[in-house]
């Protein structure tokens, strides 16, 4: 019974998205249709097409079409980018560290199942990221020393007086051009 159905809603798919519908064979009469503002139902809880004015949005109708989707005005359809369920949230990290540090991001994704059928057609977010604390503060056996710390510290400073050791002679050379 499950495969039957399931076999049937591939068709009724097939007819919605690619207009395989052959007339009237699946066409049936309002008489008995559930949705609100249908024109023509295929069951009592599914539209095909939505009265005048309304757009049809997986078998039912709205007078605008939900976030994610665009109004296509040819068909009066709700068209749109699918995306799937975001996928669990990863491990807290900073700088692709999971330690060293208190606050961190964890991230998590979803893949888009089909692209809108015109470019101008946003797709949701696939990505979405949150602060987290950190599982370890100190990475095991990364204390750092003092004499570490001043090392980078001198290491800083130097690079510093390189720079405007190389900005004073570009300076001083374009000075004794323009005399």
């Amino acid at each position: 019974m499950q495969l039957r159905l399931f076999s049937f809603a591939l068709v009724i798919l097939n007819c919605m998205d690619y207009g395989h519908c052959q007339g009237a064979r699946w066409r049936r009469s309002r008489r008995g249709c559930r949705i609100e503002n249908c024109d023509s139902c295929f069951s009592k809880d599914f539209c095909t097409k939505c009265k005048v004015g309304f757009y049809l949005h997986r078998g039912r109708c709205f007078d605008e079409c939900p976030d994610g989707f665009a109004p296509l005005d040819e068909t009066m359809e709700c068209v749109g980018c699918e995306v799937g369920h975001w996928s669990e949230w990863g491990a807290c990290s900073r700088n692709n560290r999971t330690c060293g540090f208190k606050w961190g991001l964890e991230t998590r994704t979803r893949q888009i199942v089909k692209k809108p059928a015109r470019d101008t057609i946003p797709c949701p977010t696939i990505a979405e990221s949150r602060r987290c604390k950190m599982a370890m503060r100190h990475c095991p056996g990364g204390k750092r020393t003092p004499k570490a710390k001043e090392k980078r510290n001198k290491k800083k400073k130097r690079k510093l007086i390189e720079r405007v050791q190389e900005q004073h002679s570009v300076f001083l050379a374009t000075d004794r051009a323009s005399q």
